[in-house]
């Protein structure tokens, strides 16, 4: 989808319905950010788990972790990504 928000910005597409973490910084000067009103919109759930028997198990453990945790969601939030449930 960021190649949709790359042509708007460059003047290649009039509009294009887009998530707001694809309006990155370099590109959201160039455009004009028009938020769907809750009733219509839709909202994307992303996955976090660990691999069962993973080789590097406590590794991943530690990034679930950070995710989840304050910095990780701070991070989120600061590129367009809602709160963890």
């Amino acid at each position: 989808m960021r190649q949709v928000a790359t042509k708007v910005a460059l003047g290649e597409a009039d509009a294009g319905i887009v998530y707001i973490s694809d309006v990155t910084p370099d590109i959201a000067y160039l455009v004009l950010q028009i938020a769907i009103p809750d009733a219509q919109n839709v909202v994307a759930s992303y996955l976090i788990a660990l691999v069962e028997g993973a080789p590097a198990g406590e590794l991943a453990q530690d990034f679930v972790d950070f995710v989840l945790g304050s910095e990780g969601q701070a991070i989120l939030q600061e590129r367009g990504f809602g709160e963890s449930p």
